[in-house]
Order: structure tokens, then C-alpha cells, then sequence
């Protein structure tokens, strides 16, 4: 194989099938080959970017694959959470119109005044209305959308690289 052919799945990740031992053995065994071309002394930058240039653009796709295999169902549980948002504020609608005006009137016909059964209904609706956008608050602050995996993935291929371009 030539210093500028790419061993298939050499970047490939975990999530993938292959190991991490094998990953490992993989990458060792690409950069004993570019390790065995010229010595680096001999090799001008634009030779080694040549040679590194189909490895780092499929390295560049597998980091952004990875990136948005791990935001995924970061985004559907806050897809989630906002649509609890949503509809807690639907909800908190309807019960301000009926919940009110049914308040109102029992609470009329039982004798106090106007005013103070407006106030009651406003107290028990903010209860109501803010343990629902509390709940889905709660749950939007609970999210981590940091790609943990993607970002140490990141870091061990930019230390990789920079050893290949050690002389």
C-alpha cells in the first residue's frame, strides 16, 4: 500500500463495529507506513500534507459524523422538553378562561365578592401554570449538549497527527 492510499475504515469509530484494539492496530500500522517512505528530513511540508491530506478530509467527515450521531438524541430530548413547555402553556390558556370564569361565578353564588374570587382563581392558575414550566425548565437544564465523545475523539486525532508530523 502507498503512502497516499487510505487503508479502508482506518477512522472509523466505535459505534461502528470495530474495536478500539483494532482501531488502535489500525492506525499503528498507517503510520508505520508513513513512517516508512522518505526520511522526514528529506520530506518537504508539501510532500507530508499530500501524503495526509485523503486521510485528514476522511478524518474531518468521521469527526463531524460522529458529532452529529452524539447531538441526536440530545436534540430529540430537548425537542421533548420544549414541546412540554408548549403544551403547558396551551394548558395554562385553557384553564385561565375556564377555571376562571367557573371559579368566578361558584364562588359569586356562595357569597364573596367579585374581586376576591378573581384572586383565588389567578392563585391556583399560577400554581398550576408554573409547576408545568417548571417541569419543562427542569428538563431543558438537565440536558448536557456537549458531544463528550466527539470532543476526546477531536483530541486524540490531533495528537496522532502531530506525532506523524514529529521528525
Amino acid at each position: 500500500m502507498g503512502v497516499g492510499v487510505r487503508e479502508p475504515g482506518i477512522f472509523e469509530f466505535e459505534g461502528r463495529g470495530n474495536g478500539v484494539a483494532e482501531q488502535r492496530e489500525r492506525v499503528e500500522r498507517f503510520s508505520q507506513e508513513l513512517r516508512g517512505g522518505p526520511p522526514p528530513s528529506d520530506r518537504s511540508i508539501g510532500e507530508i500534507v499530500n501524503a495526509l491530506r485523503p486521510q485528514l478530509q476522511e478524518l474531518v467527515n468521521r469527526q463531524v459524523e460522529l458529532a452529529r450521531t452524539e447531538l441526536t438524541p440530545v436534540g430529540r430530548q430537548a425537542g421533548i422538553a420544549i414541546g412540554l413547555l408548549v403544551t403547558g402553556a396551551v394548558f395554562l390558556l385553557l384553564f385561565l378562561v375556564f377555571f376562571f370564569l367557573a371559579g368566578m361565578y361558584i364562588m359569586e353564588a356562595v357569597g364573596f365578592p367579585l374581586w376576591a374570587a378573581a384572586g383565588i382563581d389567578a392563585v391556583i392558575l399560577l400554581l398550576i401554570g408554573g409547576g408545568l414550566a417548571g417541569l419543562g425548565a427542569g428538563r431543558l437544564r438537565g440536558l448536557d449538549p456537549k458531544p463528550h465523545r466527539t470532543l476526546i475523539s477531536l483530541r486524540q486525532n490531533v495528537e496522532w497527527l502531530k506525532g506523524q508530523l514529529r521528525p
